[in-house]
């Protein structure tokens, strides 16, 4: 079980950078290509960053600053990103 949760902790970012890359708002200069679910990942990772290392840089003796990007604005920042991307989709599907 440690084997599979390690793993796991490895190939999960490796997955998630290539669904950005190939499926986010970075494919294509006007974002007209993105998919809703790298959409929503793009800004989840980007609220997780903002979330993880903020804390570290405003207070960098704080040893549970991190969590916040972990526990609160990752997840979070995912949840709206999807939601967004969904309206997105949506929007589109219906001006073609």
């Amino acid at each position: 079980m440690d084997i599979l949760f390690a793993l796991l902790f490895q190939v999960g970012p490796i997955v998630s950078i290539w669904a950005i890359i190939r499926y986010g708002p970075i494919k294509n200069r006007w974002w007209r290509g993105e998919n809703w679910v790298g959409f929503g990942l793009f800004v989840g990772a980007i609220a997780f960053l903002l979330g993880f290392v903020g804390p570290i840089i405003v207070k960098p003796g704080a040893n549970q600053g991190p969590l916040l990007g972990i526990f609160v604005t990752g997840p979070i920042g995912l949840a709206l990103g999807l939601f967004w991307g969904l309206l997105r989709a949506v929007r589109r599907r219906s001006e073609s």
